[in-house]
């Protein structure tokens, strides 16, 4: 994937992202792929934070989906842990440019109803993209270190407002 191609695809990405923040009144958001790369991000500050849940998640959402097969079923839809102060929400999609994953944290300020609603109105946009209509870009080995190093680049420019 070219540089140009991810940068676009991450300002594609942001818009639907913030929306479906604002609306659900969740505290953090993150879309990533099936591997785990932050394609958007909202209310990390810490680029760790954001890293270790865009990498946790990737995981998570492979073994469910190797559960799900387990059990018979094609996958599962979302999934949702709640704690006794926040709440986790995980939700995949399938678009034209492959599976997405939403990784989304609230608390008492918003609900899963809320979370799921917004979360179906994000997929719509998503999907809307003139981003979605180009074909899947894989990435190869050679590239991931350099894509990444961008991609983190990308993030502390838009964390420091530059």
């Amino acid at each position: 994937m070219r540089q140009a191609d991810l940068r676009q695809i991450q300002d594609a990405f942001a818009g639907p992202l913030a929306s479906f923040v604002d609306e659900s009144a969740v505290r953090l958001a993150v879309l990533i792929n099936r591997s785990g790369q932050v394609l958007a991000q909202e209310g990390f500050d810490r680029i760790d934070d954001l890293v270790g849940v865009a990498s946790l998640a990737a995981g998570i959402n492979a073994s469910s989906r190797a559960l799900a097969s387990q059990l018979g079923q094609e996958d599962f839809e979302h999934l949702h842990h709640a704690g006794r102060l926040r709440q986790l929400f995980l939700g995949q999609f399938d678009t034209g440019g492959g599976l997405l994953i939403l990784v989304t944290v609230f608390d008492e300020a918003s609900s899963i109803g809320l979370v799921r609603l917004f979360f179906e109105q994000m997929v719509d946009e998503v999907r809307q993209l003139p981003v979605m209509d180009a074909p899947p870009v894989s990435v190869s080995a050679d590239n991931f270190e350099a894509e990444l190093e961008s991609s983190l680049d990308r993030f502390f420019r838009d964390l420091m407002g530059g």
